[in-house]
């Protein structure tokens, strides 16, 4: 049964973290115990900050998401732009996942513990589809189980454009990828998608523009850092280019850009518009650290 779309303009299934973040003068080595210069708690988790990003742009969202029954601190920057949580899935007895990120210089490196996240399920998926209008765009990404993905796909793939960012990449996402509406990665996962070792001399722009054609599927972004991003719709290819800014924390960067890019496809965006919507607020967001301080408002 196909429902009419109501004001849900972006659906994002995802992860909900508590990010602990250290900053530090620069990276420790290897059994080395370093002093860290700055300390900050703050919500994280990939869906999270694409649900803020979308909601910021302007976009009525709701996360489907599972937590812990310690999730207030993690939720607060969502109840702040109207992100609906009603839907959120409470899981007693396991804490909502946490991250610790190391940051050193405009550098980090991110342990992530997936916590409630891995409780999200199909059926909270199919719920969901069964009991609400469709939304205009679901924005999907890897820190959800595989079946999670392959359920939302099922659900919303006639009623709903799925816009699947695969990161972290794993081996079995390639029939996600060529089921999506959209592919949003960046050139490493691109590289993995399509079973390639990195050519680490080579610049991620002629990466992106070597191997974006060979992607089964249908359109594709590839984000390119302070390159902007390059755009494969219809056959054409696009190149995005990014606002120039002098990087201070590169998190969340990549969730800024898809947040955006949804809220914008969904109020009727053609995907090269989108994208250069997505390129100017992650290039926005990586001048202050927090993934989520200055994502522009729209």
């Amino acid at each position: 049964m196909h429902f009419p779309h109501n004001d849900v303009d972006v659906l994002v299934i995802g992860s909900v973290n508590l990010d602990t973040g250290f900053t530090l003068p620069r990276a420790p080595r290897v059994g080395e115990t370093i002093a860290a210069t700055g300390m900050v708690e703050r919500g994280g988790g990939k869906g999270a900050n694409q649900a803020f990003a979308a909601a910021r742009a302007g976009a009525s969202t709701t996360l489907l998401a599972a937590v812990g029954t310690d999730a207030d601190p993690a939720l607060a920057d969502l109840r702040t732009v109207d992100v609906t949580l009603g839907d959120l899935v409470t899981v007693p007895g396991v804490p909502t996942g946490r991250a610790v990120l190391l940051l050193s210089g405009s550098e980090n490196t991110i342990v992530v513990n997936a916590g409630a996240n891995a409780h999200l399920a199909p059926e909270h998926v199919h719920a969901w589809a069964a009991e609400r209008p469709a939304p205009r765009v679901v924005a999907l990404q890897h820190e959800v189980e595989a079946p999670v993905i392959d359920a939302a796909i099922d659900a919303f793939g006639d009623t709903a454009r799925i816009v699947l960012n695969p990161s972290p990449w794993r081996e079995n996402a390639a029939e996600a990828v060529r089921r999506a509406d959209i592919v949003v990665l960046n050139e490493v996962e691109l590289e993995q998608a399509l079973g390639l070792e990195p050519v680490s001399d080579e610049e991620p722009l002629a990466i992106a523009q070597r191997l974006i054609g060979d992607l089964p599927g249908g359109d594709v972004v590839v984000t390119l850092g302070g390159d902007g991003a390059l755009v494969r719709h219809d056959g054409d290819i696009t190149h995005v280019p990014a606002i120039r800014t002098v990087p201070v924390d590169t998190v969340g960067a990549g969730d800024a850009f898809l947040g955006t890019l949804t809220a914008a496809l969904a109020r009727g965006e053609d995907l090269v518009t989108a994208a250069t919507a997505g390129a100017s607020a992650a290039a926005v967001v990586v001048t202050i650290h927090g993934a989520r301080d200055t994502t522009p408002v729209r």
